[in-house]
């Protein structure tokens, strides 16, 4: 009799066998409604056996470190490591030269043959400055251009610390060593002679056009990162190429540093950047006294980005799916309760 009298609770009345209508509708609803059950029910299991999935936030920086550790690695195909250089400074002033291993980081450079291949087994060690390229040792001009009729060309890679501020680093060609080529030399000499022949007795200012047209500026950028890297984190420049075949030109890429932090699951806490970039060349003509280079400009974003991994208990997945599972036979019952109201007002109209 208690039994008899706790069965009102339930919500799942049944109904006789033969008070039952099964429609071949019905049935069709019921195989597709199972089959749709079944996939968002595996697509729930496979979510829930990620290893984490990412929360992304954003935040006013607040951060008051004071360095950040940039990486870097070019590849110049058409120029020797005897005359690049990579010369940084901020806003704040600071300035790191090309000295091999600076104050404030390291530089290295490898020397690469015209096919790609390192030249030696070391890396390339700048020799000691002397000043104006013109005045400096008859063999150190030789070399130069000697790696440069080899066609010689460079890998230069390794790190800088910078602050917190904005600047810009550029690779470039010397401007000494520039003086020091060949062609410039004869350049200069024809201008000399050209000037002396028309020399009328009077002083004539000397007319020079330098041409740094034959400075091929092609690299390759490997990476440029800044500060530690995080599993999935993509540096926009990583394994751009921009080739030129004739011209000469200028490069700047203008970046917007992100600071980002990246937490684990085990709360380990990654403190880094990421960046966006934009960047345009210009084609540098035959006269044009400018001498073509690679530029990076870079600025500080006022926001930072916190990363996280997260990873989905076991009660939310159950939650899933008896969502989806009960979601989706809630709908094809009541589609078939639509359906089947049609039909039968269709049927009664008709007869």
């Amino acid at each position: 009799m208690k039994l008899k009298s706790f069965n009102r609770f339930s919500a799942y009345a049944r109904a006789e066998s033969h008070l039952v209508q099964r429609t071949y509708f019905g049935a069709i609803v019921t195989v597709l409604g199972v089959i749709l059950a079944i996939v968002l029910f595996t697509n729930e299991l496979q979510e829930y056996r990620k290893p984490f999935s990412i929360q992304t936030q954003m935040s006013v920086d607040t951060t008051r470190a004071h360095h950040i550790r940039m990486n870097f690695n070019f590849t110049y195909p058409a120029m020797p490591c005897q005359v690049l250089s990579l010369d940084a400074t901020d806003s704040s002033g600071q300035r790191s030269g090309d000295s091999g291993h600076a104050a404030n980081g390291e530089i290295h450079k490898v020397r690469l043959s015209k096919e790609g291949e390192r030249i030696g087994l070391g890396e390339y060690i700048p020799p000691r400055r002397w000043g104006f390229m013109l005045g400096k040792p008859r063999q150190e001009v030789m070399e130069v251009n000697q790696a440069m009729d080899a066609h010689e060309g460079c890998n230069i890679f390794g790190w800088l610390d910078l602050q917190r501020v904005a600047g810009n680093f550029r690779v470039s060609v010397h401007v000494d060593d520039f003086f020091a080529l060949t062609r410039t030399q004869e350049s200069i000499a024809e201008a000399l002679q050209a000037q002396l022949s028309h020399m009328d007795g009077g002083m004539h200012a000397i007319q020079l056009q330098a041409d740094t047209t034959g400075i091929n500026s092609s690299h390759i950028i490997h990476r440029v990162s800044f500060g530690p890297t995080y599993p999935g984190q993509v540096n926009p420049l990583d394994g751009a190429e921009r080739i030129l075949q004739k011209e000469s030109g200028t490069f700047k890429y203008f970046l917007k540093v992100v600071p980002t932090e990246y937490v684990k699951l085990d709360g380990t806490r990654t403190k880094t950047h990421q960046y966006s970039v934009t960047e345009y060349d210009t084609v540098v003509h035959k006269g044009e006294m400018q001498m073509p280079s690679v530029w990076f400009s870079y600025d500080f974003a006022p926001i930072s980005v916190t990363i996280t991994q997260t990873r989905k208990s076991f009660a939310h997945l159950l939650t899933r799916l008896c969502a989806v599972i009960g979601g989706v036979f809630a709908v094809t019952g009541m589609l078939d309760r639509w359906v089947h109201r049609i039909v039968t007002a269709i049927v009664k109209a008709s007869g």
